[in-house]
């Protein structure tokens, strides 16, 4: 199969001159950096590759290293796989050939993340020593945000005297969740960016797409991610708290069945942490909105669905922490 990729793709990504084929743009990357599917005609017979140049340049070479030596230990989880990729040294010059599998669909139903949550634990319980050191997310992690909304103190008051919060719900909110130790839980590999858009269900199997983000985190963040993260770039489906506890129950299941179960108090602590991210988010849109740093629509619709989740989330610990707010 390599071979043939390798006389279809010059080093520069583009198709051999003389070979019939046609591109089409799926999404276009952080970086403006276009994916798209390649279907080229060779010997009479069609066939497609997806073509994806780096789409966020300090991620250079990562989903390749991923492939070798991450991917192979977990043949629970399907990933698409990568046939073949440049050698080029400049990240802008850098790109993948993945294989095509069709047409997707992308779901943010409560039952697609409940079957997500079944393969999560299989890159969970990797030792963490088998990334590099460097690798990186996109998202600040929790003692950063927790220092990032200290620092904000005047404002998150404000914030949540606006939302028409109570006081015992901010002290607790401080006290319990903001200058808490340990919100993480416990570190593992994550996947890092594991939303909706990047798990498809094809021919009745889960594949996880895009894993340029993977690195060592919090074992909340691809659940969080999974669940209650929101952006003002697509519309979150906000899920019933019924389903969030049954998403959660389903991991640590899996957990246990796998014979390494979750630690602490997981589903509260899952909550604390959606919590403190959800606040952060709050405080990041309404600075977005003050300087009109995109849609002021789509800002305002992600703002409702972080406040929604956040209503949710504190009123989950309210029953189950002894807080009667």
């Amino acid at each position: 199969m390599a071979a043939m990729e390798e006389e279809i793709f010059l080093e520069s990504g583009k198709v051999r001159d003389g070979i019939p084929h046609e591109r089409e743009v799926i999404y276009v990357g952080r970086n403006g950096q276009k994916v798209e599917r390649v279907q080229v005609n060779v010997d009479d017979a069609m066939t497609s590759f997806i073509y994806k140049p780096l789409t966020n340049y300090p991620n250079k070479g990562k989903e390749v290293w991923l492939q070798v030596n991450l991917f192979v230990r977990i043949p629970e989880v399907n990933i698409p796989k990568i046939l073949y990729f440049s050698q080029a040294l400049e990240p802008e010059k850098e790109w993948m050939v993945f294989e095509d599998l069709g047409e997707l669909e992308h779901s943010f139903s409560w039952d697609m993340m409940l079957k997500t949550s079944e393969f999560i634990p299989y890159w969970h319980l990797l030792p963490t020593t088998v990334l590099p050191g460097e690798f990186e997310g996109h998202t600040s992690k929790t003692k950063e945000i927790q220092s990032f909304i200290l620092a904000k103190d005047i404002q998150t008051k404000q914030l949540f005297k606006s939302l028409g919060f109570l006081d015992d719900q901010i002290t607790y909110f401080y006290e319990d969740i903001l200058r808490q130790d340990q919100l993480e839980n416990e570190i593992v590999i994550s996947h890092g960016d594991l939303y909706p858009l990047n798990i498809a269900e094809v021919n009745n199997q889960v594949y996880i797409f895009d894993w340029e983000y993977a690195h060592t985190n919090s074992v909340f963040w691809d659940l969080y991610t999974l669940m209650d993260i929101t952006s003002p770039q697509y519309r979150r489906l906000i899920i019933e708290q019924d389903s969030r506890l049954a998403i959660l129950t389903r991991y640590i299941s899996v957990r246990e069945n796998l014979q390494s179960p979750t630690q602490g108090n997981f589903i509260m602590d899952y909550h604390k942490y959606s919590a403190l991210y959800s606040v952060w988010l709050l405080l990041l849109i309404e600075e977005d909105i003050a300087q009109e740093r995109f849609e002021k629509s789509a800002l305002l619709r992600q703002y409702n669905e972080t406040l929604e989740i956040l209503k949710i989330v504190l009123g989950y610990l309210k029953y189950t922490n002894g807080q009667f707010f």
